[in-house]
């Protein structure tokens, strides 16, 4: 009898973390909840001219050089990190729930006897 309360101890646990990680995804997608700052990107930026410099006519004027927004690549990398890591914090979520439903679940052995004439 005790397998079957630790069994739905199990999965009442998995299913609530499954159910937190749905919400906490959800959360940062709808931006109510900043993601998890993994990364802190500096600005940086390219500089086009050096490699077309070759290519361009004689008397043009030099491009600009190219400046990457970086708060919007830290975003997208904190996010990418952030459902990566909420994805396994889920999965594991899902295997305590599995565990918990084979303690639940009866074990039925359906052997069937030889017939004897």
């Amino acid at each position: 009898m005790s397998e079957k309360i630790i069994g739905y101890l199990l999965l009442a646990i998995g299913i609530i973390v499954i159910v937190a990680s749905g919400f906490n995804i959800y959360a940062v997608f709808t931006r109510k909840m900043s993601p998890v700052s993994l990364f802190s990107l500096s600005s940086s930026s390219l500089d086009f001219s050096q490699l077309i410099s070759g290519y361009l006519p004689p008397g043009s004027p030099a491009a600009p050089p190219l400046s990457l927004p970086t708060d919007s690549l830290n975003f997208t990398f904190n996010l990418s990190a952030h459902l990566f890591l909420v994805g396994f914090i889920a999965h594991l979520g899902y295997q305590l729930a599995s565990l918990g439903v084979q303690l639940v679940r009866p074990i039925e052995d359906k052997l069937r006897e030889a017939k004897t004439s």
